[in-house]
């Protein structure tokens, strides 16, 4: 009876951390979607209405989803604090990665977006921020199709590890 009860329970676990991770990998298209809708409401803010950037980030703090939400919320705090712009928007990425479930690569790519905050003009700032509006519309739409496919076999996959498991226990 009980290695009955420990296979089930070893079935459910894999399962469910198979269901975890795809719930993660399912995540990440949306949650890059998101920072093009963030970098392009941003690019508003600063090239249209020429907003000062601790207004802009609370504008976005209003109008974003969490995690992102926090995200731009942390950076208007560090900003009024008068920390600079790049360094205040590094080290928020560092503070609130954990939060998202973004790859190396995608923040690698959103690092660069701070850079030229507050530090050029508007017309540089908008150039910047267009082309890391780009780069993230073509990650999107490299992982869009790949994260469906890719959550699929890791929900499937960790019942199939937790089934072999339990016929290897029994």
């Amino acid at each position: 009876m009980m290695v009955i009860f420990g296979c089930v329970l070893l079935i459910l676990a894999c399962g469910g951390g198979g269901l975890w991770i795809a719930m993660r990998i399912k995540k990440r298209p949306r949650e890059i979607r998101a920072a093009m809708t963030a970098l392009a409401l941003l690019d508003t803010e600063i090239y249209w209405g020429a907003t000062p950037l601790p207004e802009a980030f609370q504008v976005l703090e209003q109008r974003m989803e969490e995690p992102w939400r926090s995200f731009f919320a942390e950076l208007a705090r560090r900003l009024r604090q008068g920390e600079a712009a790049g360094e205040a928007w590094q080290d928020t990425i560092a503070a609130c990665r954990r939060d998202f479930c973004l790859r190396q690569t995608d923040w690698a790519l959103l690092k660069d977006t701070g850079k030229g905050l507050g530090r050029s003009d508007r017309d540089d700032q908008h150039k910047q921020l267009e082309r890391i509006q780009r780069q993230l519309a073509l990650l999107w739409e490299q992982n869009n199709v790949r994260a469906d496919q890719q959550a699929k076999m890791w929900s499937y996959m960790g019942f199939m590890l937790g089934i072999a498991g339990a016929i290897i226990l029994l």
